[in-house]
């Protein structure tokens, strides 16, 4: 699944450009701004249909301009493959006049959700903090981006789980504005979120248990194997079902206005021996836990779905020791990582070290909004 060539056009900060890759080690030099990150943004863009880096596709647009569009270029299954991602069209103040569009060797995807898990790929970068230190939220989007990768049926579950959701909250809130329920409409709503909430838990339940089993020998390994890291799934659907938790939780969701219960409230405990990482780990450990859980992601992608990933690391070389480094690359090396992209600003550090641990790799080097 290697990707032999890469065309942006207005793709953040740049205008025009074509980077061809002939080796599965790429490491991309340049200065903080140069657009290193953004560069293996794009491959992330067009494997998974958005930026990792922001929500909003307006900001992928380079300032100024009406449009964007990359093409990669991959061998898949022993086939050449284009896919091409695009964007028309600059979001008014109502959030429309976009048009986004995926192909396939020109054809165009009837939904965004059928390319997901074509080409498993996986990001490592500085702002994987948010994973251990922000609310639960970054954690199940971690974890809902993982398991849609390997599990279409999952991701249309868990899109339709939020529309409902959505519906749930607002008749809530309408109740406290109007102080009357529509009880026929509230149990079809229970009814229907129960389905889906309930095929979620028992997805990620299922995922986390052989995810953790996977992390926890990762993690040993890279801290020397002197630290035991482990990741605990929490959901109130451990318990009961949901339609259990919808009746048990109706006093609280009609005085709150929205719905208290449900897999929408699930999160991970991440410790280190016994002790949550976030408070605990030092920045070391933090960084190895994150890139742990990552290897681990690609790893169930392989035996889930056959397939091995693409690996986009940015700054990875920061806040971990030259014996930590060793051990990451030793695993990079691994088959399961079908193609590396690395970033770093420190031209002499990281070309040294890839120069120690790789008999090839491209080398390039940005600056300008050019790519060498």
């Amino acid at each position: 699944m290697l990707l032999q060539r890469l065309n942006l056009l207005n793709y953040k900060n740049y205008g025009t450009i074509t980077v061809s890759f002939e080796h599965k080690f790429n490491l991309i030099n340049g200065l903080n701004g140069s657009g290193k990150t953004n560069l293996i943004d794009s491959i992330h863009y067009l494997c998974l249909c958005k930026s990792y880096f922001t929500r909003s596709d307006n900001n992928v647009v380079k300032h100024g301009e009406p449009y964007f569009r990359v093409d990669g270029f991959f061998e898949i299954d022993g086939k050449p493959t284009q896919i091409t991602g695009k964007i028309t069209g600059v979001a008014n103040s109502a959030g429309t006049g976009v048009k986004k569009e995926f192909l396939r060797d020109g054809e165009p995807y009837d939904r965004l959700s059928d390319h997901i898990g074509a080409i498993p790929v996986v990001m490592i970068a500085p702002g994987d903090i948010a994973i251990i230190n922000d609310g639960s939220e970054e954690r199940r989007r971690f974890l809902d981006t993982a398991i849609a990768q390997v599990n279409r049926e999952y991701l249309t579950r868990l899109m339709h789980y939020n529309k409902l959701l959505l519906q749930r909250n607002a008749l809530l809130k309408q109740n406290l504005v109007l102080g009357h329920l529509d009880a026929t409409l509230m149990e079809v709503l229970n009814n229907q979120l129960a389905i889906d909430g309930d095929y979620i838990h028992q997805e990620r339940k299922i995922y986390l248990e052989q995810c953790s089993k996977v992390f926890g020998e990762h993690y040993y390994q890279i801290s020397g194997e002197n630290e035991l890291g482990e990741v605990i799934y929490l959901s109130q659907a451990n318990e009961k079902s949901h339609l259990e938790l919808f009746a048990t939780s109706k006093r609280d969701d009609i005085a709150a206005g929205r719905t208290t219960s449900g897999i929408h409230k699930d999160d991970l405990r991440l410790t280190v021996n016994t002790h949550p990482v976030r408070e605990t780990g030092s920045q070391g450990q933090i960084k190895s836990f994150l890139i742990a859980l990552k290897i681990a992601q690609c790893k169930l992608m392989r035996n889930l779905q056959g397939k091995n990933s693409i690996l986009l690391l940015d700054d990875v070389f920061e806040k971990l020791d030259k014996k930590r480094l060793a051990t990451l690359f030793t695993i990079f090396k691994e088959p399961v990582f079908e193609q590396v992209f690395i970033t770093d600003a420190d031209e002499k550090r990281s070309s040294e070290f890839c120069a120690s641990v790789f008999n090839k790799f491209g080398h390039f080097h940005v600056h300008d909004n050019i790519i060498e």
